[in-house]
């Protein structure tokens, strides 16, 4: 594997994905914005800013601002459509949606964050507005902690250790013993539950799907009201539908979903 230090690292490339992961956060962004995101010079920023905007992978604002434009997913979801696995998570995303009239999304770990890899909207209007590619707390929402549960000890030290456990909510876990606790809880009941923590108005109820080795890969969640469940009913009417979809695509998850350790 290449390293910074290795012959086969290509430094240009590899600060050139810096700043599309800097760009792609949400926004405004400018030169100077995305420098100190990256901690690499304007000039460098600059520079990789008008090369992706003459490929057409970002575009100027009427601001005199930077984005990224759609053409950015290409550079992943030809890949991933491709995948048979894709296909079938889809549709049966698409058939638990329409079972509970709830938001559903296929959720893996990136870094400190989650990341929605697929997600089908319900018709309720919900804030923060989500989509595919939304990166999420793993402390503070359903999917991140049923993710963080399954990993190793060693997996979650180095987590506890570096992440930024913010309270995003007056009703955030931020406390590392009470996230222990929510984790082992995660490890006897196989899901996970969070209300108000990311979100006031939301909540969230995730459970784990597997690879072939049965590895812990991703976790499937739905996108609850707060005004209209609470743990209990989220359990009793939610639950059985949700792992019932988790099922069918356990075992058929890749194994690369998991994150690199």
């Amino acid at each position: 594997m290449a390293t910074p230090e290795s012959d086969g690292f290509v430094r240009s490339f590899a600060r050139g994905l810096r700043v599309i992961e800097a760009m792609g956060h949400s926004g405004p962004h400018t030169v100077a914005s995305v420098a100190v995101a990256t901690g690499l010079p304007r000039t460098v920023v600059r520079r990789i800013a008008l090369t992706l905007c003459e490929l057409g992978y970002a575009a100027i604002t009427p601001d005199k601002g930077l984005r990224l434009t759609p053409k950015v997913l290409s550079l992943g979801m030809t890949y991933l459509t491709s995948l048979p696995f894709w296909g079938h998570a889809q549709r049966v995303l698409e058939t638990v949606c329409l079972q509970l009239r709830e938001s559903c999304a296929l959720a893996v770990l990136q870094g400190h964050e989650v990341v929605y890899v697929l997600r089908i909207p319900s018709a309720k209007v919900m804030s923060p507005r989500l989509g595919m590619g939304s990166h999420l707390p793993i402390h503070a929402t359903s999917p991140g902690r049923v993710l963080l549960a399954h990993q190793s000890p060693a997996f979650r030290d180095a987590y506890f250790a570096q992440a930024d456990l913010r309270a995003l909510t007056p009703l955030t876990l931020t406390d590392r013993a009470a996230l222990t606790q929510q984790l082992e809880a995660v490890q006897r009941t196989g899901h996970a539950w969070v209300a108000g923590e990311f979100d006031l108005q939301v909540c969230g109820l995730s459970v784990p799907i597997h690879d072939e080795h049965r590895h812990v890969v991703a976790a499937l969640s739905a996108n609850l009201l707060v005004a209209e469940f609470d743990q209990a009913r989220a359990e009793k009417e939610v639950l059985p539908a949700l792992s019932a979809a988790a099922q069918q695509l356990s075992g058929l998850a890749p194994s690369f979903l998991a994150p690199a350790v």
